[in-house]
């Protein structure tokens, strides 16, 4: 709305006011005039209609005050809805800024979640192969000492059988040469006629490889003189035993070196 506009109501209600006015007032002229033939010029229409132009204007001054108002209103309004609306979108950026701050938050805390678990599973496999890797040495360490100690185990059981073969031969052949010892000197003793049963004699006979007889001595004696002394002899008429010259060397050692003889009437023993 312009301001023509604004002026032309209220002057049209002004004009016709004032029309209907001069109306009334020529009529009632007219009856007066009848009576009272007397005629008065209207000079204050002029000032009336002056004085309607005035008033006119002044009372158009508060409809343009008041359309001034409303623009002014208006426009605080629109710059109150323009600082709303910014207002709404600054909150909404700041509400989008929050959002997305706390999505990436929560998608960092996520991560770091998930690279922990990672690192922990990462961990957990790492000591289940160490685990695994520790027993299957364990197991394999166990197995080689157990291969070992059965090893070992088998080797003192040949051992000891072997010993026990050779110990078995060593005193097959060592009772073998004391039998053959035992005869040689009893075909060489001459029982003295003192000789009595439970006399005993026991000779200490000194021998080298070759089966020589090297000392003779009474280590126990019968208490018969004659007795001890037909021991002595029986072995000393042997002289040598040539059957030792093919002893094994050890078997040499171990037992004749020194041979112990015992004699008793009835029979000869060692």
């Amino acid at each position: 709305m312009n301001w023509r506009s604004s002026y032309t109501l209220p002057v049209v209600i002004s004009v016709g006011m004032h029309l209907a006015l001069i109306a009334v007032i020529t009529l009632g002229w007219e009856t007066t005039a009848e009576v009272k033939p007397r005629v008065f010029k209207p000079k204050f229409v002029e000032a009336k209609l002056v004085e309607l132009k005035a008033q006119s204007k002044e009372e158009t001054a508060p409809a343009q005050n008041k359309i001034i108002d409303l623009t002014k209103q208006r426009e605080l309004e629109r710059q109150q809805a323009e600082a709303e609306r910014k207002a709404r979108e600054q909150a909404a950026r700041k509400r989008q800024q929050e959002q997305e701050r706390k999505a990436k938050a929560e998608a960092e805390r996520k991560r770091k979640q998930k690279e922990e678990a990672e690192r922990k599973r990462q961990q957990e496999l790492e000591a289940k192969r160490r685990a695994a890797e520790a027993a299957e040495k364990k197991a394999e360490q166990e197995r080689r000492e157990r291969l070992e100690r059965q090893r070992l185990e088998e080797q003192k059981r040949k051992a000891e059988a072997e010993a026990r073969q050779q110990a078995e031969l060593a005193a097959a052949q060592t009772q073998s040469y004391v039998n053959m010892i035992a005869a040689r000197v009893e075909q060489n003793w001459s029982r003295p006629p003192s000789a009595r049963r439970g006399m005993r004699a026991t000779l200490l006979i000194q021998l080298v490889p070759t089966g020589q007889v090297v000392n003779v001595t009474v280590i126990e004696s019968s208490g018969n003189a004659a007795f001890d002394r037909s021991a002595e002899q029986a072995v000393r008429r042997v002289d040598r035993f040539t059957e030792l010259q093919n002893m094994p060397p050890k078997l040499f050692e171990e037992n004749f070196r020194q041979l112990r003889l015992e004699f008793k009437p009835e029979d000869l023993r060692l």
